[in-house]
């Protein structure tokens, strides 16, 4: 055959070019997800309601009235009458404000004990100067120095030993929540410890704690030292622990 013979295809007329740009992705739609929709309008809805709850609510924030039982059962030890206390507005040593107290006379066969408690607000949660503003240590603190020794229990927490004029006393501080305090330093930690917590965030924002608690209970307890004082002070400290057991969940409301 000869080369000329040979049928060389035409091409054609025209060729159509292959676009080889990448498509474009859809437009994002403008408007939010219903889900998100709602999720938005739900937390909206609660802010509002947390924030007329607050306003329209006039005992949001402000502290309850309160009594301290007449009668307190004490293990080991025989009730035998109580009074109250006066209420104190903001003592001048310590910026506190005693809201409510009781005085307590227990016996143990024929050995008393006495416990003194008071509603403390705004404190910082020394029972220092609670202490020696006391009217047992007012009338003899010329005559005689007052020591306390900073004991701490696993169980209770911190609290203020003292002997003084015949007396084994014990003096400290019940916390809202977590353990008994005795200087500022305590409290403050036991604050941070259990107040200024996650689960705490929405009582606080309702209105129902306060954020840093600034309340306790601080209490007196003595019994006289008799012929054995360490005995009397063992007999007090394990009245205090049965004390400190007695306010674990039963702490005054806001």
């Amino acid at each position: 055959m000869e080369p000329s013979d040979i049928e060389t295809p035409n091409p054609p007329e025209t060729l159509t070019p292959i676009d080889e740009t990448p498509p474009e992705p859809p437009a994002a739609s403008d408007s939010p997800q219903p889900l998100r929709l709602g999720i938005l309008a739900a937390n909206v809805l609660l802010l509002v309601g947390v924030t007329a709850g607050v306003f329209l609510n006039p005992t949001v924030g402000n502290l309850q009235e309160y009594e301290f039982p007449e009668n307190l059962n004490l293990r080991g030890w025989k009730l035998e009458d109580s009074e109250a206390l006066e209420p104190v507005e903001k003592p001048e040593y310590e910026g506190s404000s005693y809201r409510a107290g009781r005085h307590y006379r227990y016996l143990q066969g024929d050995i008393p004990l006495e416990v003194e408690v008071r509603y403390v607000t705004e404190t910082l949660g020394g029972v220092d100067l609670f202490t020696r503003e006391h009217e047992r240590f007012t009338a003899k603190a010329d005559s005689e120095e007052i020591t306390a020794r900073i004991r701490q229990r696993s169980e209770s927490g911190h609290f203020a030993e003292i002997t003084y004029a015949g007396y084994a006393y014990i003096s400290t501080c019940i916390n809202p929540r977590g353990f008994s305090s005795a200087t500022p330093e305590q409290y403050e930690r036991n604050q941070e410890l259990y107040d200024m917590v996650l689960e705490r965030v929405v009582p606080w924002v309702l209105g129902r704690e306060r954020w840093r608690d600034d309340r306790c209970l601080w209490t007196l307890m003595y019994t006289p030292l008799g012929n054995d004082p360490q005995a009397a002070h063992g007999r007090l400290e394990s009245a205090w622990q049965d004390w400190f057991q007695l306010w674990q969940g039963n702490f005054p409301p806001l």
